[in-house]
């Protein structure tokens, strides 16, 4: 079983959410994505996260029904991105999570591909 999943946001949307919300916008990530924002161009670095979130919930939405806020997104030494982690991440032991992000200076879009290991 494979299953996909994708989403593009425009980055300027995260711009004013920066601008206006700020404390709001925060509450929506988690520390470590926050703070990996913060070294990065953060609107996009946002966006680009927040698209690989929803990508994450599109592509499971046959399997389970998962809120945005469950998923977590980490990045490798190297930069790759992957799923660190999702609410009753048990659920998917046997599914493997491949997540491409990219933005350019006014989108930001990402593709979750899911797989049941065997």
């Amino acid at each position: 079983m494979i299953s996909v999943g994708n989403d593009i946001e425009e980055v300027s949307r995260f711009r004013r959410l920066l601008e206006i919300k700020p404390q709001m916008l925060q509450r929506i990530f988690s520390q470590y994505e926050w703070e990996y924002s913060l070294s990065k161009n953060q609107a996009q670095t946002l966006a680009g996260i927040w698209c690989a979130k929803e990508a994450v919930v599109k592509a499971v939405f046959n399997i389970k029904t998962i809120d945005v806020l469950d998923v977590q997104i980490q990045h490798h030494k190297s930069g790759a991105p992957y799923v660190f982690d999702i609410l009753h991440f048990e659920m998917f032991a046997n599914f493997e999570f491949s997540i491409s992000i990219s933005h350019t200076k006014n989108y930001a879009t990402a593709i979750c591909i899911v797989q049941k290991l065997f």
